[in-house]
């Protein structure tokens, strides 16, 4: 158990506050949750730095090191020196034995130890704790999947903690752990290290308006797994960039020979823009890796030095999580009015007791908040990138890639360089792209389908006269694509696996079918008019027409009669019937307006600018389509082969049309701005996403409550919660406080917007860790998949907490990001013109109005999600009457049931409204009227809707963490009994002595000072002159 020693003192188990109980009572706990074999979550003191002094056994070294500058400790052996010395996965090595070795590398502190030449000891021979999942999944690549059974994923052994494994233990001990005791003996090696993730908190106490004493733990911790996060979504980018350049160069390199000059620019502005990718995605990944191995400092202190792009542009500046966990007893209460801090426990409430052996039940609810610098373009690009944007404005389409070198230099946010007519035919162009892929996915299904069908209904069988027995149907198994393995002749099967079918018609069905053509629809249904409800091809031109033709072999050997039921003919004729329309749906998008317009933006590609000859598809299909119909009337025996030259005539021009949006989109990508909005989104969706997994957990945990106002249980409410987000999605609240007027923080703002369209595109899906890997203090593990239109992201979680998702989840349903921002300067601005100051109100207004739009289309599926799972009638105007019926009665005279659920409802109905008057109302010379408050009421709003709250500023450090203590100083007020009179003073003590100051001494180079016009809500409390709170 990584950072669990001797002589530490505990704080919490499972967020339960032990000073607050008796000794017998944490026994209790620590039993029940052995019983009931769940994880416990300890809360340890610890020092930001430490000395630990590890034996140097001369035999091997108990622990492993990574990187440089400074090295970390990738993995411990457990119960071995080092582990019991205290030394942790994911610790940095400062110094070795006094002397420096911040810019080393670790192997310069190998070479302290005596046992550094067996530093490559094979892993499997005991269990190892690792800093990260991923160092475990490259050890686990490098040893090769054949070594399943040695693999570092090995379940964790339950007996006594031993290595019960291990080929040279007895009784599940291994021999070696006897040198603990010998350890004294041994020389010691003493390493300086430093401490990561550390969780800096402050315990306050009050008592509540019920007269019940209520504690507060207030913390600000960094986010784990922030680092690998970024990391992979640049590798998904990488990955997504590489088919591009890869489909675009093969498509250049099969062209012909350029003879005009516009050809020659067309080709010119392809290979630059290629190479620039091609230099992206060497950065990507060069990041990715250093990203990988990044472990101090761990986080993003704030700067604004322009650079060179480097790793960590890509990590939110500042992003810590805010959580406040409030904990009070069920029954007792006490007198007292104030809010407090406590800095250390009371002696007394410490001792055995054996009348205490119960638990006493406790409250416990975990509220949480981000506060993250706004994304932002602080960098100068690329090494290189200035050279080759400015070398392209000669050729053709300069005008914007001079745009793009504005960008660069920070002029103007995203929201305002992206073009919307651009972004709209960028996005067009994937999306048809996308559809013809599906497209002709699902048509070579439909072509599957027949061809089994066919191959089913067509095998040959024996006559009655021959065997004395009825012949038998037995439906024979899809045509596979590997080569027959029992010396059949590869000539009688057709590429991709496509069946020859071959029908013999027997003179006496010809008469007996009275009919000797018919079109290829009424067949199937005139058909079953035949005696024996076979399918009967009754043309004499078709039956010469086999012998005479091509597909017949000179040893082949006309089969047997073949016979077709009824149910079978419904069936191919429902397969033909979807295969033309899927070929008429692709002819559609071939020929439409995206298409037509790719094709104008690429036309210079083409020496004669003649149309692409997918252009004429539809003359083509329809050619195909009367063979095809032909076939069923005359020759049936060629109709696989006819729908194969169909499939692969469209299979052609789909290609065709799919090169042609693939020049489109080289020639009209931005190659600078799609850098910096990569840079933008990355910081945007890993402070979201990291925000979300944290929410998660708590409700996983059943500390989730935004409903205590109602007296609602946490258990109760985090698992409303879950359903909520399985069925409507999860919202995700954006909070600025930037200001317009400064130009670095309006270019933060249009940035931000653009990356939260951007994150709309987001999918997350959840999945069990399937091995048991001994990862220190990390319940969480991300995988990125697709691509910028469609990222996918998974979160891998341990079985403790999957198993408690809801079954949608658990069965592989994708969880739905719904992304708002809503926007208030603190401070209006001095020497600006009215005509820019109402710009700036104007872009404000505009921004929170489409965000509350937002907000409302996802009340209003929270709201059917609620009054579907009641009793209310589904028919929506009988519900609307019900609920009419229900708001006109009084409280106390509604079912308990109905009250619940209704008296949430109309608070957030009230919201709604309020918000809109805020954003109707247009702004004055003298400011808008709402001024801050648009803040505080939609911070309620969507605290009520169950959103993800994550709170922004220029910096990360003032501005936002001044709005979090607000917004937790309210929810101690309307959640949990704080009294209103008190509120002052609770932020000002949160403020002045709560974890928000730690991140002012992680950020010391750095002057972020509060705006002095800002609202008294915003700004460290000051004596009033009143002397009222």
């Amino acid at each position: 158990m990584a950072g669990l020693q001797v002589g530490r003192k505990i704080f919490t188990i499972n967020e339960d506050l032990l000073f607050l109980r008796p000794f017998s009572e944490v026994e209790t706990m620590i039993n029940q949750a052995f019983c009931m074999r769940r994880s416990l979550r300890l809360l340890v003191a610890t020092k930001a730095k430490e000395i630990v002094k590890i034996p140097d056994h001369p035999d091997s070294l108990s622990f492993r090191l990574c990187g440089s500058s400074p090295p970390h400790v990738h993995a411990v052996r457990k119960g071995w020196e080092a582990a019991a010395a205290g030394l942790q996965p994911g610790q940095v090595i400062l110094k070795v034995n006094g002397n420096n070795v911040n810019h080393s590398e670790h192997q310069e502190v190998l070479e302290h130890f005596t046992a550094q030449q067996d530093h490559q000891e094979p892993l499997q021979a005991c269990h190892w704790v690792y800093r990260a999942f991923e160092d475990v999944e490259e050890l686990q690549r490098e040893r090769g999947a054949g070594e399943k059974d040695e693999s570092p994923f090995r379940p964790y052994p339950v007996e006594n903690g031993s290595d019960h494994e291990d080929e040279n233990g007895t009784n599940g001990t291994d021999y070696r752990l006897g040198r603990l005791s010998l350890s004294s003996e041994l020389p010691l090696v003493s390493l300086t290290v430093d401490n990561v993730h550390l969780e800096h908190g402050v315990v306050y106490e009050y008592v509540s308006t019920a007269g019940i004493k209520s504690h507060v733990l207030e913390k600000m911790v960094e986010p784990k797994g922030c680092f690998s996060l970024t990391a992979k979504i640049l590798e998904a980018f990488s990955g997504d960039d590489s088919l591009f350049v890869h489909n675009c160069s093969q498509l250049i390199s099969q062209s012909e020979r350029v003879v005009t000059m516009p050809q020659y620019e067309f080709r010119q502005i392809c290979d630059t823009k290629l190479e620039s990718i091609r230099r992206r995605i060497s950065s990507y990944q060069q990041f990715s890796q250093e990203l990988r191995n990044k472990v101090w400092p761990s986080f993003r202190p704030a700067g604004v030095r322009p650079h060179p792009l480097g790793c960590m542009d890509f990590v939110p500046t500042n992003c810590h999580i805010n959580l406040m966990q409030v904990s009070y007893p069920k029954s007792t209460t006490s007198a007292g009015r104030t809010f407090s801090i406590r800095f250390g426990r009371k002696n007394s409430l410490f001792g055995l007791d054996a009348e205490q052996a119960q638990l006493n039940l406790m409250s416990h609810t975990l509220h949480c908040m981000t506060s993250m610098g706004a994304p932002s373009w602080s960098c100068s690009g690329l090494d290189g990138e200035e050279a080759d944007v400015s070398g392209e404005v000669t050729v053709d389409g300069g005008e914007v890639l001079s745009e793009s070198r504005r960008s660069c230099h920070g002029e103007g946010g995203l929201s305002f360089l992206l073009k919307q007519e651009d972004t709209e035919t960028q996005d067009a162009y994937i999306q048809l792209y996308s559809r013809l892929d599906v497209a002709v996915r699902e048509m070579k299904q439909y072509v599957a389908q027949i061809d089994v069908l066919l191959s089913s209904i067509t095998e040959p069988t024996q006559l009655q006269g021959e065997g004395g027995e009825p012949p038998v149907y037995e439906p024979s198994q899809p045509p596979s694509l590997a080569p027959c393995e029992d010396g059949c002749d590869q000539d009688k099967v057709e590429q991709g696996g496509i069946k020859r079918v071959c029908f013999k018609v027997n003179e006496e069905d010809q008469e007996d079918s009275g009919h000797d053509t018919m079109s290829y629809r009424d067949s199937y249904s005139e058909c079953n008019s035949n005696r024996d409800s076979v399918l009967s091809y009754t043309s004499v031109r078709s039956n010469s027409s086999y012998l005479g033709s091509d597909e017949m072999g000179s040893g082949d050997e006309l089969p047997c009669d073949m016979r077709i039921p009824s149910d079978k003919q419904d069936k191919l004729h429902g397969c033909l019937e979807h295969l033309f329309n899927q070929v008429d749906s692709i002819n559609s998008l071939l020929k439409g307006p995206v298409m037509t317009k790719a094709c104008e933006e690429t036309k210079h590609f083409y020496s004669d600018h003649s149309q692409p000859e997918f252009r004429q598809t539809e003359d083509w299909t329809v050619r195909c389509r009367y063979i095809i119909h032909k076939n069923i009337q005359e020759d049936p025996w060629n109709l696989p082969s006819s729908i194969k030259t169909l499939v692969e005539s469209l299979q052609r021009f789909v290609d065709d049309g799919k090169n042609q949006l693939l020049l489109a989109l080289l020639k009209c990508t931005d190659t600078s701005l799609q850098l910096r909005r990569d840079v933008i989104f990355c910081q945007a969706a890993t402070g979201a996403l990291c925000t979300l997994a944290e929410q998660l957990l708590m409700a996983l945990r059943s500390r989730f409550n935004n409903a205590g106002e109602y007296q609602e249980d946490s258990k109760e409410t985090s698992r409303k919660w879950l359903e909520q987000i399985s069925a409507i999605g999860v919202l995700l609240h954006f909070q600025s406080t930037l200001a317009p007027h400064v130009k670095e923080e309006r270019t933060m703002l249009e940035d931000t917007k653009a990356a939260l369209l951007d994150l709309d595109k987001v999918t997350v899906f959840f999945r069990p860790l399937e091995d048991e890997c001994l990862v220190t203090n990390t319940p969480v593990c991300y995988q990125v998949e697709g691509s910028r239109q469609a990222l996918r992201v998974t979160l891998y979680l341990d079985s403790c907490h999957f198993s408690e998702l809801p079954s949608r989840l658990q069965n592989g349903g994708s969880l739905k990001l719904h992304t708002i921002l809503f926007s208030r300067a603190l401070e209006r601005p001095e020497g600006v013109s009215q005509q820019d100051y109402a710009a700036m109100e104007e872009f404000q207004q505009r921004t929170n109005a489409v965000s509350l739009e937002k907000v409302k289309a996802y009340y209003r599926k929270l709201r059917a999600f609620y009054l579907e799972k009641s009793n209310l009638p589904t028919d929506s105007n009988t519900t609307a009457m019900k609920i009419d019926q229900i708001l006109g009665l009084e409280v106390r005279d509604l079912q308990p049931s109905v009250s619940k659920l209704l008296r949430p409802l109309n608070t957030l109905d009230d919201l709604c409204r309020l918000m809109q008057s805020y954003v109707n109302v247009r702004p004055t010379a003298q400011g808008h009227p709402s001024g801050v408050s648009v803040l505080c009421v939609s911070s309620e709003l969507c605290n009520r809707l169950g959103a993800c709250h994550i709170a922004m500023c220029g910096t990360g450090m003032q501005r936002c963490t001044l709005s979090v203590t607000l917004e937790q100083a309210v929810i101690l007020a309307t959640n949990h009994g704080l009294m209103p009179r008190c509120i002052m003073q609770t932020m000002d003590i949160m403020r002045k002595q709560g974890a928000r100051v730690e991140l002012s001494a992680k950020n010391l180079k750095v002057m972020d000072q509060m705006p002095p016009s800002a609202p008294r809500l915003f700004k460290l409390c000051l004596p009033p002159s009143d002397g009222e709170l």
